[in-house]
């Protein structure tokens, strides 16, 4: 099986095993999804590493699950879940590090609603850039891209609960790899609104980078 497949399983093998062990009840509606709330408030950080970047979330490497989960109600009417992703790569040529976002429902953490085929995720994405989204979902952008999910046909009879992870698997080597996220949020009107902070996960770039892995290097 090729190194890639080999982490593609291991993501949703050790998913499924965290997910097992969680037991949090729902927020009325997702919390802090632009990260300017101090400290990552709304959102557990589940395993690895994921920094509060006082605007946006910062996945590093680790030598296990970098994830990132918040569990909260999906409105009636909603719309659409989207969110931006940028995954930056410095020092040579990366392995294969990946990042993947998922949709699951609370009660059913093996039945997640909205997925790729065989797998848990409705969004992957990996440091050679390779994408697969589930057929509700979209991308649009280059190096920063905006992620939208089709919701609707979850909300039709009421609100449900639901638990978001994001999930970054990376290697621990001398390649540093981040992934931004930023602007996560529920819309009930079916378009896409730029939003601003976009425009601050285009200008992440190897300061950055490169402060967040000086602090590792401290721990």
């Amino acid at each position: 099986m090729p190194n890639s497949d080999n982490k593609k399983l291991a993501v949703v093998l050790v998913a499924a095993a965290l997910f097992a062990v969680q037991a949090a009840s729902a927020a009325p509606t997702l919390i802090n999804g632009d990260f300017n709330s101090p400290g990552l408030a709304g959102w557990t950080v589940e395993s690895g590493t994921v920094l509060d970047g006082g605007g946006f979330a910062a996945f590093e490497e680790s030598a296990v699950i970098s994830r990132l989960s918040q569990e909260f109600m999906l409105p009636m009417g909603a719309m659409e879940l989207s969110f931006d992703v940028n995954m930056m790569s410095f020092g040579g040529e990366p392995s294969t590090e990946i990042f993947t976002a998922s949709l699951f429902d609370p009660y059913a953490p093996f039945d997640p609603p909205i997925n790729i085929s065989g797998q848990t995720y409705f969004y992957y994405l990996d440091s050679r850039g390779t994408e697969d989204t589930a057929t509700a979902a979209t991308v649009t952008g280059g190096q920063i891209r905006s992620v939208t999910l089709d919701v609707s046909g979850l909300t039709t009879a009421g609100d449900i609960d639901v638990l978001l992870t994001f999930d970054f698997l990376g290697e621990d080597d001398e390649i540093t790899t981040t992934v931004f996220l930023d602007n996560v949020k529920v819309s009930t009107a079916a378009q896409v609104i730029p939003a601003p902070g976009a425009l601050l996960l285009a200008g992440i770039g190897t300061v950055l980078v490169g402060w967040f892995r000086r602090s590792r290097t401290m721990r």
